[in-house]
């Protein structure tokens, strides 16, 4: 970050409540582009990013895991870690349960701050170990606002526990 603010002397920082020294720059624009003007909010440089290609190769590790073919999710797994370390020598090699772990461990590293945790954590039934407050057959699934089931006119009931 000192790099960054040296190049740009205009921009001020302050330390917050909880400051960690780290900021995550994944989706903030380097440099403003001279084309983005007049209209600086709609013409952001930085694509917008719908599914990254980390996550499918992730999403087909963790379905081949899970059937037991344990080479080809390896396989998918070992490719984002080598574009992540920029080399082959960060490999796993596990099989089985472990194999299917690192494939998890490996979401959570590759997708922090994208807000990709809490469903896969859900997803795997694992929510409830790990997140302070989460209540297991309620919390897997948001409240529908009251406004919607007015409106439903009686055609929905809320999701259970709210």
């Amino acid at each position: 970050m000192d790099a960054w603010v040296a190049i740009h002397p205009e921009v001020t920082y302050t330390k917050q409540n909880e400051h960690t020294g780290y900021f995550n720059r994944k989706y903030i624009p380097r440099e403003r582009s001279e084309n983005a003007a007049p209209d600086l909010k709609l013409t952001n440089p930085n694509n917008y990013r719908a599914i990254r290609y980390a996550d499918v190769l992730l999403m087909a590790a963790e379905a081949y895991s899970k059937i037991g073919e344990d080479g080809k999710a390896a396989q998918y797994l070992n490719e984002v870690r080598d574009r992540a370390f920029g080399d082959e020598d960060h490999r796993i090699t596990f099989t089985g349960d472990n194999l299917y772990n690192a494939i998890l461990a490996e979401r959570r590293v590759e997708f922090a701050g994208e807000g990709l945790r809490f469903f896969d954590l859900v997803r795997t039934g694992r929510a409830a170990q790990a997140i302070d407050g989460f209540t297991a057959n309620k919390n897997e699934l948001f409240p529908i606002p009251l406004e919607e089931i007015q409106f439903s006119n009686g055609n929905w009931d809320q999701n259970q526990g709210y």
